[in-house]
This record gives structure tokens, C-alpha cells and sequence, in this order.
């Protein structure tokens, strides 16, 4: 049961390592490799080999989550190229967008309980997609440019738009229960 931990996760799927991904190829590279070293098939080996096919598709599943997320591959290109980043510490410094990510959370506070709530929950969802759209090809065209630091930056501000997304999913499925 050879295995090269030290392998990207872009190759380890067989994909070019770049934001663009088929995920057709991604889920049917994923299901593969699973099936070859799932722990299942080594129920009968002995606890060495079982532990390795553990840590195998452990580092499997870990590859193919940051794969197929966006912001997590995003940030994992960056890594590839040597930027590092600290959870705790990092954060957008740009004050205007921290401003409109905050008016954008406050516009989804305020929506009205009634059928105008869910029209206006569409619109401010669009509007979130068309920027989280914008600063994914800004960062793929610096990215391209080896512009890593302004890269970064993006990568940053790409994290609010998953906690608006579930704010907007939120709040939509409570108007939707109370018109139930």
C-alpha cells in the first residue's frame, strides 16, 4: 500500500494545480483512491497497515475538502507558493470592505418577515455572489501575475462571504418556516 504523503493534493487527483477545477475528475480521482486504501480493506492486515490506510484517507478526505471549497483552495495555491497564514492573527485590513460586509449583515438583520423579506434575501444574496465572483478572478489574475501578498489579501476577504452565505441561508429558512 504504497503512498507519497508529500504529494499536493492537485496531483494527487491528477488536476493541474490551479483555482479552475474540474470537480467531476476531483470526486471520481477521490472515489478511487478510497477505494483503494479505505481502512475497510484491511480489516485483516495487520494493526501497522491498518493504522497507514487510516492516515490515508484521513489525508484523502483533508485533500479533498480543501479541494473543493473554494476559499480553502484559494488559500491552499497560495500556501503551494509559499505564503503562510495564521488564523489567528490574519484579517483583512481593508476598513471600507469590513464596513460593507457589516452593512451587508445588518440589511439581512432588518429584512421585513413577509414575501418582500424573501425578494429582498434574493437581491442581497446576488449582490454577495457578484462580489465573492469579482474577488475570485482579481485573485486569480494576480495570482497569475505572482502578485502573492495582494493575493493574500483577497483570500482574506473571501472568508466573510462563507459566514454572509450561511447568514442569508439562515435567515431565509426562518421566513420560510413561518410562511409554513
Amino acid at each position: 500500500m504504497p503512498f507519497d504523503f508529500s504529494r499536493n493534493y492537485f496531483d494527487l487527483f491528477s488536476l493541474a494545480a490551479d483555482f479552475n477545477i474540474d470537480r467531476s475528475i476531483l470526486s471520481e480521482q477521490y472515489q478511487i483512491l478510497q477505494g483503494q486504501h479505505h481502512p475497510d480493506k484491511f480489516v485483516q492486515s495487520d494493526d501497522a497497515q491498518r493504522r497507514v490506510a487510516v492516515q490515508i484517507t484521513a489525508h484523502l478526505n483533508q485533500a479533498h475538502d480543501t479541494l473543493k471549497d473554494e476559499h480553502a483552495r484559494a488559500r491552499y495555491l497560495l500556501s503551494l507558493r509559499g505564503v503562510s497564514f495564521d488564523k489567528e492573527q490574519d484579517t483583512t485590513k481593508d476598513m471600507d470592505f469590513l464596513m460593507a460586509q457589516m452593512e451587508l449583515r445588518e440589511q439581512i438583520d432588518e429584512v421585513t418577515n413577509d414575501d418582500e423579506g424573501l425578494e429582498q434575501l434574493d437581491k442581497l444574496a446576488r449582490e454577495a455572489r457578484q462580489q465573492k465572483n469579482d474577488l475570485i478572478q482579481r485573485y486569480q489574475e494576480l495570482l497569475l501575475e505572482n502578485q502573492l501578498e495582494e493575493a493574500k489579501e483577497l483570500v482574506l476577504k473571501l472568508q466573510f462571504f462563507g459566514r454572509l452565505q450561511s447568514q442569508i441561508s439562515t435567515k431565509q429558512e426562518q421566513l420560510e418556516d413561518q410562511f409554513l
